[in-house]
């Protein structure tokens, strides 16, 4: 099973997210657009790991309050990859180091590339002119998920396996 950790949106992220990506279109940016339902924020990317019920079990170690999670107000780019970039909130950078903190004392491989948050929006990006608005979207993290990532008929499908909620 291909495995990450992330945080999924609420609706309304999702939306803001849309909208950027509608005006990347106008703007006429093309290639492959993350789908609303794919949108999220990897903490951690496990990859093939066939022991979802043991990463469950290190997750279920990470502590955290919630947190307000914020969108910078640029696009920035990863050769042919666009994203928006998410302010690093100190409570988000621990959340992530203990993230992989949990995973690394359940002997758990995971990317060990420092965190750099960010949401992709497009992938295989054939313009780089995206110069687009964020409107201090913000969103409150009260939890964080293991999913999974696999293609069905061609098409990536992320599917939520766990949910790791605040306060616990």
């Amino acid at each position: 099973m291909r495995l990450f950790v992330a945080v999924k949106f609420i609706r309304e992220m999702e939306k803001a997210l849309t909208d950027i990506q509608s005006e990347m279109k106008e703007n006429g940016i093309s290639g492959n657009y993350t789908d609303a339902k794919n949108l999220h924020l990897t903490l951690a990317f496990i990859g093939e790991y066939n022991s979802p019920e043991r990463v469950m079990e290190a997750l279920s170690q990470v502590k955290f309050e919630p947190f307000r999670l914020s969108l910078e107000e640029r696009i920035g780019n990863f050769r042919d990859i666009l994203w928006v970039g998410v302010k690093k909130d100190t409570r988000l950078m621990s959340l992530d180091a203990n993230v992989r903190k949990a995973l690394a004392g359940y002997h758990i491989p995971f990317d060990p590339r420092p965190f750099r948050p960010h949401i992709t929006l497009v992938r295989k990006a054939v313009s780089h002119n995206a110069l687009c608005k964020t409107d201090r979207v913000f969103m409150t993290v009260e939890k964080f998920s293991l999913m999974h990532s696999h293609r069905e008929n061609g098409k990536l499908i992320y599917t939520e396996i766990g949910v790791i909620e605040a306060g616990g």
